[in-house]
């Protein structure tokens, strides 16, 4: 089996070891954007796990410093941004919030809560 194979798009050869280094790269950067975003939901409406999921949330950057320098600093200041927008008042909710949502079907109310 080889572990190189050419791209159809750019006629070039792609080792398997890059494509396996592209593709854990995306997926880190998926899952602390997401980890993220619910440690930011979580902290606004002040629930129990929100430390868990931020000490998570660590963990992956950590991850991410590790083996993608390069990629964690390029990130950095937008994620900071990001977090920044999706922290709440506890009262006031959020359109982009995932549990202002489930709050507001759950309520039978407006399903597109106003913004913060």
């Amino acid at each position: 089996m080889s572990t190189n194979k050419q791209s159809p798009i750019t006629g070039r050869v792609v080792a398997l070891a890059e494509v396996k280094q592209r593709r854990r790269l995306e997926n880190l950067i998926y899952t602390r954007r997401r980890v993220a975003q619910l440690a930011a939901e979580h902290r606004s409406h002040r629930l129990d796990d929100a430390v868990e999921l931020y000490v998570l949330q660590l963990e992956v950057e950590t991850v991410l410093a590790d083996e993608f320098p390069d990629a964690f600093d390029t990130h950095f200041a937008d994620w900071a941004d990001e977090e920044a927008a999706a922290e709440h008042h506890p009262e006031a909710t959020s359109p982009t919030c995932s549990i202002c949502e489930a709050i507001a079907k759950n309520r039978g109310g407006d399903h597109s809560p106003h913004a913060a």
